[in-house]
């Protein structure tokens, strides 16, 4: 097998908001087309890929989402389906969003603070009120969508660190928790990166949020995840928009080539780029199987 267990696909670069924490693709670089995109989840899947997460940039953004995400649900070679990530900002019209939903696993949403000053520091450009359409989007799925789970993400920034550990407290309906919390250390890559003297916050700082967040979750009854820069190397296996492979070495980006092509000269070697064991623990343990069936 030449790809790891787990993809985070990254077909767009251009979202609707400019959050200066991203640490996604640059915005103006050019989408994947859809016939190269629909082609890559042919190879995913024919390669046994267990799990990919869609993301970007916004996802929503491609008119041809529904497609792909469809045609990555398709069963694996083993006949087991794969798990289906979307990672939005929730920003899509509902209509939209009924056609995607059919065929994830998962939906994941992001929640920056209970305070709305905070939260409107770290979501900007929004044309929208973003939490309540991220708080509505999750009691839809909820109540109508009961197949899809979803995962709610919060990056701990230095604007947000008294308002992230309650965002919990901003969901009302018990039956509209999400199944999985993750809370992130802010990645200091891309726009993250040119941001990080005035947001990023130091390890210390970051644990005593993460306390309150286990605290949080606690009360709430729901899972906690906590991603921390430190396992972020070995941990993730992206594929860009313009199908270059994107690993992290060393907490940095390091690009590596032409998915297509190293797959052609038979040059990709996944256990080289990533560490299997961290790039299994970091998708599956954000998004597990519900049916409690292992990775491998």
């Amino acid at each position: 097998m030449q790809l790891p267990a787990f993809v985070d696909l990254r077909p767009i670069g251009r979202c609707n908001l400019s959050c200066p924490f991203c640490f996604g693709p640059r915005h103006e670089v050019p989408s994947m087309p859809r016939e190269t995109a629909l082609r890559i989840a042919s190879v995913l899947r024919d390669s046994g890929v267990r799990g990919v997460v869609i993301s970007g940039g916004e996802p929503t953004l491609l008119p041809y989402l529904p497609e792909l995400a469809e045609e990555l649900s398709r069963p694996l070679p083993s006949g087991r389906p794969p798990r289906v990530v979307l990672s939005t900002n929730g920003l899509a019209p509902l209509k939209s969003m009924q056609r995607i939903l059919p065929h994830l696993s998962w939906l994941a949403l992001p929640l920056e603070s209970k305070d709305a000053a905070e939260h409107g520091l770290l979501r900007t450009g929004s044309p929208a009120p973003h939490r309540e359409r991220v708080l509505g989007l999750l009691k839809e799925v909820r109540k109508n969508h009961a197949h899809v789970r979803v995962k709610l993400g919060t990056v701990v920034t230095r604007l947000n660190v008294k308002g992230a550990p309650h965002v919990l407290d901003l969901i009302d309906d018990e039956t509209s928790l999400p199944d999985v919390w993750k809370v992130y250390q802010m990645s200091e890559t891309n726009y993250g990166a040119d941001n990080r003297d005035w947001l990023s916050i130091g390890d210390a700082e970051f644990e005593d949020v993460v306390a309150e967040c286990e605290e949080a979750a606690r009360r709430h009854g729901v899972t906690l995840r906590v991603y921390r820069n430190s396992t972020r190397t070995g941990s993730y296996f992206f594929i860009d928009p313009d199908c270059e492979i994107v690993v992290v070495d060393e907490g940095e980006e390091r690009r590596i080539g032409n998915l297509f092509e190293k797959l052609a000269d038979r040059t990709l070697r996944p256990a080289e780029l990533i560490t299997p064991a961290r790039n299994v623990e970091n998708f599956a343990g954000t998004y597990p199987d519900p049916d409690g069936t292992p990775a491998l």
